[in-house]
């Protein structure tokens, strides 16, 4: 082999972040659907995976046109006396290295989203990983699989701005609550209960 070719130890040295080695397929290593979306930080430093994963699924990165969306929904169960469903909250329920892991299951499902910073920091990539548990649970899927990567893409890639104006008006970056905590409020079950 000549010296100006790299060997394939020289390639794989040190540990990375990729998309077969995301926490959100360790649960679930052959996903019924799966979807890898990789953004840049667009010069955010933050290193901590975790205040990222808060970032893409907080309320206040959610775009404006899905608030109202929601409103108008929630405003149309009311009519009908029904409880509108609540909010979803997504925060991290485990930290390992530069990956932070979502856990977000129910009955029909489990859904595994992992939200990594690649090496260098200059790239954030969010896994997600859904495994169904019955017929209901596909069913209930199939119209956000359609359109779930580009959601996605949508989220990560307002996340900086996102942390840039809580870095402004001094907002912390990761929420006090753990997800067991959040789904308990909302009277959903831990994954370790089950």
């Amino acid at each position: 082999m000549s010296d100006d070719v790299p060997s394939d130890a020289d390639l794989h040295t040190g540990p990375a972040t990729t998309a077969g080695s995301s926490l959100a397929l360790r649960d679930i290593p052959i996903p019924d659907y799966c979807d890898v979306v990789i953004v840049p930080t667009a010069g955010v430093d933050e290193p901590d995976p975790r205040v990222w994963a808060d970032a893409i699924f907080s309320h206040e990165n959610t775009p404006l046109s899905q608030r109202g969306m929601r409103a108008l929904r929630d405003e149309a169960i009311r009519l009908f006396d029904m409880v509108p469903p609540p909010n979803k909250e997504y925060l991290a329920d485990e930290v390992v290295g530069s990956e932070a892991l979502i856990i977000d299951d129910d009955e029909n499902m489990r859904v595994r989203i992992g939200v990594a910073l690649l090496p260098g920091g200059d790239l954030l990539q969010v896994t997600t990983a859904v495994k169904y548990r019955s017929v209901r649970g596909r069913l209930a899927f199939a119209p956000r699989r359609l359109m779930h990567a580009a959601a996605v893409n949508t989220l990560a890639r307002r996340a900086p701005t996102t942390l840039r104006r809580r870095t402004m008006t001094g907002g912390s970056g990761v929420r006090a609550l753990t997800g067991q905590a959040t789904r308990k409020a909302l009277g959903r079950t831990p994954a370790t209960d089950r």
